[in-house]
Order: structure tokens, then sequence, then C-alpha cells
């Protein structure tokens, strides 16, 4: 009985022991849940640390440690800010917010940056001299008072000089922008049931207020983004893919397609999109010129071959990236005519190449709703 009894005192100190070891402060099971949790932490800390890599990789930071070029962002992730990286060659591209460089960009800015959202793709344009788009002088446009500080350096091609003078806003029988059309702009129907404006001067109050932050935007950035494509989509979700081209015919005049290229982007404070102007596409035309593109005959990459196609259809009708800026569908401007016209660009698929180039200009009237026009967006920082 004795050795029972001592046998059950030792199985219960044994068991005391036990239990110590496993639930203590210091405890098998202790440990081990504090190992665990360790072992957590660190596993979130190291996910956190490759993710702070991927950012700065992705250039979503702006702390130090070296150059962000685009060739370590293509097909990357959205920048979650504006910022300004390197091509290969060292020149300087301004990433949006909200936008990555996409999977088929090129690498140098001269052969075309191209930048997504997901949907929409545009292409950067560099302008090392601003002095060459824009001229600083206020005047007083057409027909109301309204007044610009700054209007477009507007440059005609020598076989269009016969039909076009380049003016300033105002100025009758001139090309001109920002300008509005005393001939059609001052009607209701177009300024306020489809733009939305209580009157003519509140439209031209818009269009110098918009053309002002776009042309400090290009001082400041040194640079623009146009339409990979010509305007594709609705009326109700435009869009700069390509695709189906969104024409006057579907959409119903300039002002429908003006409205339109002001909503391609929405939701996004850093950039603002809108109705190419002549200025940009100017702009757009010796860019190319001066990588080796003929922009007073584009026979060698136009679609001059007598049928309209969608935009971005064939490589062979792009140039630096940039689709359809000659031939396919004439492309709607803001570049006004004297009092009744807005100017389109780029010729027309059954036009010739050398009498219709890229650079070249026509004119509709706003009213207008051919099947042969379309317009094109661009997108400049805020």
């Amino acid at each position: 009985m004795i050795a029972l009894v001592v046998t059950i005192v030792v199985l219960l100190i044994l068991s005391a022991v036990a239990i110590g070891l496993s639930v203590g402060d210091n405890g098998i099971i202790t440990s081990a849940r504090n190992a665990t949790d360790q072992w957590e932490q660190g596993a979130a800390n190291e996910q956190d640390e490759l993710k702070q890599i991927a950012n700065f990789i992705n250039g979503n930071t702006s702390s130090g440690g070296g150059t962000t070029t685009v060739a370590d962002v293509v097909g990357g992730a959205k920048f979650e800010q504006t910022e300004t990286i390197e091509d290969d060659n060292g020149k300087e591209v301004t990433i949006p917010k909200g936008f990555g460089v996409a999977e088929d960009s090129n690498t140098v800015v001269d052969e075309g940056i191209v930048i997504t959202d997901g949907t929409n793709e545009f292409v950067w344009v560099p302008v090392d001299d601003p002095s060459t788009m824009f001229v600083e002088e206020t005047v007083k446009l057409n027909g109301v008072e309204t007044t610009t500080t700054v209007y477009s350096k507007l440059r005609i091609r020598e076989e269009d000089k016969s039909l076009y003078t380049a003016g300033k806003p105002g100025e009758t029988g001139k090309v001109k922008e920002p300008d509005v059309l005393s001939s059609y702009d001052t009607s209701s129907s177009f300024y306020k049931t489809i733009l939305n404006f209580n009157s003519t001067k509140e439209m031209a109050d818009s269009m110098v207020a918009e053309y002002k932050a776009m042309s400090e935007s290009v001082k400041k950035y040194h640079g623009f983004y146009i339409g990979r494509y010509e305007l594709t989509g609705t009326l109700d979700k435009p869009t700069e893919k390509a695709g189906t081209v969104l024409t006057a015919s579907t959409a119903g005049n300039w002002y429908y397609l003006y409205k339109a290229c002001q909503n391609v982007i929405k939701n996004n404070s850093d950039v603002k999109s809108t109705m190419i102007y002549g200025c940009q596409w100017d702009e757009t035309c010796s860019w190319l010129e001066k990588n080796g593109y003929d922009i007073n005959d584009s026979s060698e990459w136009g679609n001059y071959t007598g049928g309209k196609k969608e935009t971005g259809s064939d490589p062979t009708y792009k140039a630096n990236e940039i689709y359809d800026m000659a031939g396919n569908y004439w492309d709607w401007t803001q570049e006004a005519r004297s009092s009744n016209s807005r100017i389109e660009r780029g010729g027309y698929c059954n036009d010739s190449d050398s009498s219709n180039p890229a650079s070249d200009r026509g004119n509709y009237g706003p009213f207008s709703s051919s099947s042969n026009i379309t317009s094109r967006a661009t997108l400049y920082i805020s």
C-alpha cells in the first residue's frame, strides 16, 4: 500500500512538472505560439519589404535609390503618383497617376512611349521648346467679351497657304485657337443642349481656361500625350483604344465629339483629356518629321487605300506608335476657321497621300454629321 501511494505521488509530481513545462511562460506550447507569431510577423515584414521594392521598380516611390527608367516599368503597375522618369537615352517623360507604361511601348521617347490606364492608350509627344506652339499676348475672342492671354502659333504647310492663314483669336478669315464661331457657337442648341453651357461666353471662358491649363502643362512638363488612336467607343463611353471609329455621323457633329474627347478620362485629377488642338497636331507632325516620317507625302505610312478601317487595325499605318494620323478618317480639332468652321487634319482614305497628307488641313461646319470625320483626344497633366 505504501508503495502504491508513493507511486501515485511521484506520478502527480511528474504530471505537474509536465504541465508546467507545456503551458507556463516558458512552456513548450507558449514557446511554440511565440515562435509562430514571430514567424508570421517576419513573413509580413518580408512582404512589406518586397512590396516597397516592387513599388520602387514600378516607379511608384519618389524616395532615392537611383533613377527609374522606362525600361524598368514597361508592362508594370499603374503609377500611384505622377512621376517623371527617363528613357534609354536619359530623356525625360512624365507618367501621370493612374497610368502605367504599356507592355508594347518602346523605351525611347523618339520611338513612342505608350501609356495606358488599362483601357485608353496615349503616346508622349516631347516639346523641347514650347515657344514653337504658343504666343503670349492678350486678345479678344470672336464675338464675345472673353480674352485669352495665350494662343496657338499655328504652322500652315506651304501647299495650304493659298487657303489658310494663321491668325489671332478674334481675327476674321484666319485659322486660330482658342476661339468660338460666331456663326454657330451662339446657338443654344449647340452650346447649351449639347455642351451644357448657359451662354456662348460661358463656353468661350471654358475653352480659354482649358487652353491655358494645357499650355501651362506643356511648358512645365515639356510635352503632352496624344491619343494613340482615332476616337472609338460610344458617346457615353468614349475611348482611346483600337476599334471601330466614333464618327460625326454616329456622334452627331463637332460639339458631340468635343464633349466625348473631354470624357475619355474621368475621375483622375492628375490629368485632363480634351479634343486635340491644332497646335498639338502641328507639334506632333514636327516631331514625326524629325524622326524620319514624311508629313507632306504620307504614302509610306498612311491609309490611302480607298477604304476606311478600324483604327489600330494595321501596324503599317502608325508612326512612333500613333495610328492613323495620315489618311483613314479626317480628325477634327479645336482650331477655328474664320467664324463658321472647324479644322480637321490628316487627310482621308480616299484622298491622295501627297495632296492630303498628315500635315494637311481641311474644314467643315461644326454641324456636319459626315461619316468621314472623327476626332482624337489628347491628354495633358494637371
